[in-house]
């Protein structure tokens, strides 16, 4: 099976809410349905663990929040996150930027 959103690269460091407390994570890529994030200082996530993320894409002065939760991966290492009802203007904004981003 094959992956519904189109993936861009992205090397950014964002916000990654855990249990109410903002930890500085590390992303490697993103889509209109979620991003992989780095685990660099935060607690480890289990699957299906509630997470928020705040981030500003490139050439934007937009803040994006996020509520996401973990859908695979490495806890130790990293972890993909699907968001959960992302507001559509932001949608939009990562929507954009995927489609302009090289593969």
């Amino acid at each position: 099976m094959g992956r519904v959103n189109r993936r861009a690269p992205l090397d950014l460091y964002i916000n990654k809410v855990v249990d109410g407390v903002p930890f500085l994570a590390r992303t490697s890529d993103i889509s209109r349905g979620g991003l992989f994030v780095r685990r660099l200082l935060e607690p480890l996530a289990e699957l299906d663990a509630p997470v928020a993320v705040e981030f500003v894409l490139p050439e934007s002065d937009e803040v994006i929040w996020a509520e996401a939760e973990v859908v695979h991966g490495d806890p130790a290492e990293g972890v993909g996150l699907r968001f959960k009802d992302l507001d559509p203007y932001f949608a939009g904004l990562i929507g954009a930027y995927v489609a302009q981003a090289p593969a």
